[in-house]
C-alpha cells in the first residue's frame, strides 16, 4: 500500500526543484523527480547498518567487544552518459556545455552531476538566456550546446526532439 508521508525540505531547496520541473508548486513532475532523485541516491550509496542487527549481535556475543563501525562510504559517482539534465524533451548528458550571448557577452554553463552550472551555481537554460537582458528571450532560440565528444556548438532548436 503506497500512502504520502510529509518530507520537509529547506525553502531554496523546495523552490530550486519546482522551479527545475517547470511546476512552481509541488505537482506530479516534482513528485517524481523528488522520487528519482531520491531512488537514484539509494541504489548508489551503501546502506547504513541497521541498529537491530547491530543490537542481535551483542546480545549473541556479549563477550566480545563490538566491532569497530565501518567508515562511512561517500559514493563517487562517474559521470557517464545516462547522467544528466533532462530540459522538456531534450535529454543533456553531463559534460554538455551550453552558451549564451547577449549584447556580444557570452555566459557558459555546463552540466555536471545532473545539475547546469554556471560560475558554480545552478541555474537553467532559461536563466542562462535571460542572465542580461530584458527577461524574455527563449533559450531554445539563444542557447547553444555542445555535447560531449563534439567539437562544434549547436543551436538548441535544432537538437530538440
Amino acid at each position: 500500500m503506497r500512502y504520502h508521508i510529509p518530507l520537509h525540505l529547506p525553502n531554496d531547496v523546495f523552490h530550486a526543484l519546482t522551479e527545475h520541473t517547470g511546476e512552481g508548486w509541488y505537482g506530479p513532475k516534482t513528485e517524481a523527480a523528488l522520487s528519482e532523485l531520491i531512488s537514484n541516491w539509494i541504489r548508489n550509496t551503501a546502506a547504513a547498518p541497521s541498529m537491530l542487527d547491530d543490537e542481535a549481535d551483542e546480545a549473541e556475543h556479549s563477550d566480545r567487544p563490538a566491532p569497530a563501525p565501518a567508515p562511512a562510504r561517500v559514493p563517487s559517482l562517474p559521470q557517464d552518459a545516462s547522467k544528466g539534465y533532462q530540459w522538456k524533451q531534450l535529454f543533456l548528458p553531463n559534460g554538455t556545455e551550453l552558451r549564451a550571448t547577449f549584447g556580444g557577452i557570452s555566459r557558459y554553463a555546463k552540466v555536471q552531476d545532473d545539475a547546469i552550472l554556471c560560475d558554480g551555481e545552478p541555474t537553467t537554460p532559461s536563466r542562462l538566456a535571460n542572465a542580461r537582458g530584458c527577461g524574455t528571450r527563449n533559450a531554445w532560440h539563444n542557447v547553444w550546446l555542445k555535447f560531449p565528444g563534439e567539437a562544434t556548438w549547436k543551436l538548441a532548436r535544432r537538437c530538440r526532439p
